[in-house]
């Protein structure tokens, strides 16, 4: 601990005094830093010698690394020359003397008194005055005690650096806000302007108000992340937990779980400043260390939140792009369509087809998507097991000694226990892959020899046949819907190999074929082909130019040989590339018996979440193949394509905010794309903040996300103002989760007027009584700060933005529509939002109008919303109703509210 000589010797020093002292050595190094940083970018090339430190002396001796370095070392030195420090410490070294440590967001220039925030040295800035951590050094682990503090923000007006808000705290003195180090410096001869020194006339005192007991909270002005350099000690020590990490953070609004998950990323995507350990995880995943910058993916509810989150990933300097960050929406389609081959494309035609506004599923698979799915998954093992069997059967019986003998030895290698799969038994048929290949090869030859004799039989008496049958074809594949039902799709045929490109009679000739050999499977099974599917109607078109019945019963029972033998030959493939097939069975079965389903929709047909349980299924099931070291070793196989799509989307980073909204199944799919060699999984949310039917209700459903997964509560709320702050604890009390509650930072000035009612009001009113809020909130801050409009619908944006733009045109001051939470608007207007695109944003005015009618609309979210609304407002709140009366919910919380922001309680 500090000595008690330098204790006293504070304890006299006024603390204007050692502000100043601070202030000249604070802006000196900011001056220096951008300046040497800005003379670096303009370089001809980088150099050995000029070179960035990854870790300085104050943390690593490790040595440059020049490949590579160019475009890291460029993006750092952009990032000093705007931000050069973000904070100054004192610090004692054990027993040792004092030092001062300037902190960077960036990597520092090779600097001994420098430290990037993101290493180990940097954890000392979020520690409190007072207190001591240990940081591991290159010449140990060594003690240190922080003695001082100051958290600055840079800016620099007039060709002139200055630190702006500067949170200053000693061991006997503050926390104090310093609203200008410049100012600060002007008492003591620092040369000024005559601008500067007309302004001091004028004020009197040119450091009167600049210094502010406790910390002052700043104004919102922009839709965008509030800007927090440095984390408070538990949200750091958070986002330093190892990459390998599975992680949950809980907390309230404006506690900073989405600015703990972007720091987090930031320092994980930087080997430089990974433990050894972390980095030899990096080597074993598929990206390795090349890779690894770019091999993350963050997941977001809405397209707002993912355009704001994106900004706040640039200014932390992370690349960020729609590669990188994602909504579920657009991810969902990805991995369907293009990826996993669960829907329907141009190149694959039996996929599913969603439909966004099928409502086929009862409540209870809803409510219960955890037992949903794991009802599927134990019927679906089931079933594979059952009719690889009855493949064995179909071999066991055949006429051909060959195709019996090799479907005996088949039976004998079928598992005894059939309620799982894995990689195992399904390897063990690759011991009779050889023959098996062999004799589905010669079979499949044998059979298109003789459909080939029908089709040149049938071109003889018609030159034109192979044209008017591709003619016909084409035009049956344009104009057909795709409601036929999963068996006319044909669950049991395997597609063929990716067809090379060929001209059109060729073509035609392979649908002639694939036509024939459907037409006698089905033959032979006694099925009947979709009259409205395309081989049905390409099969009606042909008429009698097909195989006489003798060779269709020939052909037929060869065929379901011949796919029985590609079945055993690759059952790793015939396991992942049909679960969407045996869902629509599984889904046939349930409905049946009155569970999960309430209603038939086309086979086809999947409704979102299904197409979710249906994506997850192949992921889990081509993960748990994977974790096999034979199958890895032979993944670059034609045969194992559809794995190796699936191990080309792993990640080494997965990350998700605003978890909650996401349901249990979705958050499932995100984490299986997390690298198995690494594990890293992390979320963040706030159950009482759930704005979807769907969402993740309990932390029990996180856990069956990871079942170790280690959830982070975060209490301290750092948006709110008192009055605020108090109405979301007792808003989150209607929600039905009672969390404890939320804290504020303690030394924090955010007292602020209460929130305001009014009730009653159409548009024309509603707009009136918008404009003289915006008008008392405009007049309290000096400058009109971020200002958002809430309403329960999308249709109600343009109305009400219309009508509020236009009393608001007086005042040189215009409203925005901002429209399907595609368009985040601009910083100076006030913008109207649909409440169901704002997740995860803040303002600094919030307005939520017809809250009467949303409680109406949404009785079983009402709640959610409300709290979602009220408390994306830093400081002003205003709720409106329609009708004369509110919601009864809200009727409990009528005496929290005033009607103007001036009044006082």
């Amino acid at each position: 601990m500090l000595g008690s000589g330098r204790i006293e010797e504070e304890v006299q020093r006024p603390i204007e005094d050692q502000i100043r002292s601070i202030a000249e050595e604070t802006l000196n190094k900011i001056d220096q830093t951008a300046i040497s940083a800005e003379a670096l970018l303009k370089r001809p090339a980088p150099s050995a010698g000029m070179a960035l430190a990854s870790y300085n002396s104050l943390t690593s001796n490790a040595g440059e690394k020049l490949a590579g370095i160019s475009e890291a070392e460029h993006r750092s030195l952009s990032e000093l020359a705007r931000e050069p420090a973000i904070a100054r410490l004192v610090v004692r070294v054990e027993d040792g003397p004092e030092r001062t440590i300037f902190i960077t967001r960036a990597t520092p220039l090779a600097d001994a008194q420098c430290a990037s925030y993101l290493s180990p040295m940097g954890r000392l800035a979020a520690l409190p005055v007072g207190h001591d951590g240990e940081v591991l050094t290159s010449t140990g682990v060594r003690n240190y005690e922080v003695v001082e503090k100051a958290l600055i923000k840079p800016v620099k007006k007039a060709g002139e650096w200055d630190a702006i808000d500067t949170v200053f705290e000693s061991l006997t003195a503050g926390p104090v806000t310093v609203r200008s180090l410049r100012t600060a410096l002007r008492s003591i001869g620092i040369e000024v302007t005559d601008d500067d020194y007309l302004a001091q006339l004028i004020a009197g005192d040119p450091t009167a108000g600049n210094i502010v007991d406790g910390i002052r909270r700043s104004v919102i002005e922009k839709m965008e992340l509030r800007e927090r350099s440095v984390l408070d000690l538990y949200q750091d020590n958070i986002f330093r937990l190892p990459l390998d990490t599975q992680l949950a953070i809980l907390g309230p609004p404006g506690a900073g779980k989405t600015t703990t998950l972007i720091k987090r990323l930031r320092q994980k995507c930087d080997i430089d400043y990974l433990e050894p350990e972390e980095v030899e995880l990096v080597e074993r995943s598929a990206a390795g260390a090349a890779g690894h910058k770019n091999s993350w993916l963050m997941f977001t509810p809405t397209e707002l939140l993912k355009r704001y989150v994106v900004e706040a990933l640039g200014r932390e300097g992370v690349p960020a792009s729609d590669y990188t960050v994602q909504t579920w929406e657009d991810q969902r389609v990805e991995l369907g369509r293009n990826r996993l081959g669960v829907l329907r494309s141009g190149s694959a035609t039996s996929g599913g087809l969603i439909k966004p506004r099928a409502r086929n599923l009862l409540p209870e698979a809803i409510l219960h998507q955890i037992d949903w799915f794991e009802d599927f998954q134990s019927w679906q093992a089931e079933n594979f097991w059952m009719s690889l069997g009855s493949q064995a059967v179909v071999l066991s019986e055949a006429h051909d000694s060959r195709v019996r003998t090799l479907g005996q030895r088949i039976a004998a290698i079928l598992p005894e226990r059939r309620s799982q799969v894995g990689a195992g038994a399904l390897l063990a048929f690759d011991q009779l892959r050889g023959e098996l290949s062999a004799l589905e090869h010669e079979i499949k030859t044998a059979t298109e020899k003789t459909i080939r004799s029908s089709i040149a039989h049938h071109a003889r008496f018609d030159r034109d046949f192979l044209d008017k049958l591709y003619d016909f074809a084409k035009s049956a594949r344009d104009a057909i819907e795709p409601v036929e039902d999963a068996d006319d799709v044909d669950a049991d045929e395997e597609e063929e190999e990716e067809a090379v490109p060929r001209g059109n009679r060729e073509e035609a000739i392979a649908i002639y074929i694939k036509a024939q050999k459907r037409r006698a499977r089905s033959r032979v099974q006694r099925r009947s082909i979709g009259t409205k599917s395309r081989d049905g109607r390409i099969l009606e078109w042909l008429g009698d130019r097909g195989l006489d019945e003798t060779s269709l019963k020939e052909v037929g029972e060869a065929e379901l040989q011949r796919q029985a033998l590609r079945r055993f030959a690759n059952p790793i493939r015939e396991y992942v590339a049909r679960v969407r097939l045996r869902y629509g069975q599984f889904r046939r079965e349930r409905l049946a018996q009155g569970r999960w389903y309430a209603e038939a929709i086309p086979g086809p047909d999947l409704s979102p979440l299904e197409v979710d349980l249906v994506i997850l299924a192949t992921l889990r099931a081509g993960r748990l193949l994977l974790a096999d070291r034979r199958v890895v070793s032979a993944v670059d196989e034609p045969r194992y394509m559809l794995l190796r799509n699936i191990r080309s989307l792993m990640r080494n980073q997965v990350v998700v905010d605003e978890a909650t909204d996401f349901s249990p199944i979705q958050l499932a799919c995100m984490a299986q794309l997390s690298d198995p060699a690494i594990g890293s999984f992390v979320a963040c949310g706030d159950f009482n903040q759930r704005i979807t039917s769907w969402g993740a209700r309990t932390e029990a459903d996180l856990r069956w996300v990871f079942s170790d997964i280690d959830i982070r509560r975060i209490e301290i709320t750092y948006r709110h103002s008192r009055p605020l702050a108090e109405l979301a604890a007792r808003l989150s009390g209607l929600t039905g989760h009672h969390p404890e509650a939320a804290k504020l930072p303690q030394h924090l000035t955010n007292d602020g007027p209460r929130p305001v009612l009014a009730v009653g009001l159409d548009t024309p009113s509603l707009a009136r009584w918008l404009k003289d809020r915006i008008v008392e909130i405009e007049h309290f801050t000096g400058r009109l700060p971020s200002v958002a409009v809430l309403v329960n619908e999308e249709a109600e944006v343009q109305p009400v933005a219309d009508a509020l733009d236009e009393v608001l045109l007086a005042l040189n001051i215009r409203c925005e529509a901002c429209l399907e939470g595609r368009s985040r608007g601009r910083d100076h207007n006030v913008r109207v939002f649909d409440v169901k695109h704002i997740k995860g944003l803040e303002f600094e005015a919030v307005f939520f109008v017809g809250v009467d009618m949303l409680a109406e609309r949404h009785p079983d979210l009402f709640d959610k919303f409300l709290y979602v609304g009220a408390t994306r407002a830093a400081t002003y709140l205003g709720l409106v109703t329609a009708k004369p009366t509110v919601p009864p919910a809200l009727a409990p919380l009528v005496g929290d509210f005033g009607q103007t922001f001036d009044e006082r309680p």
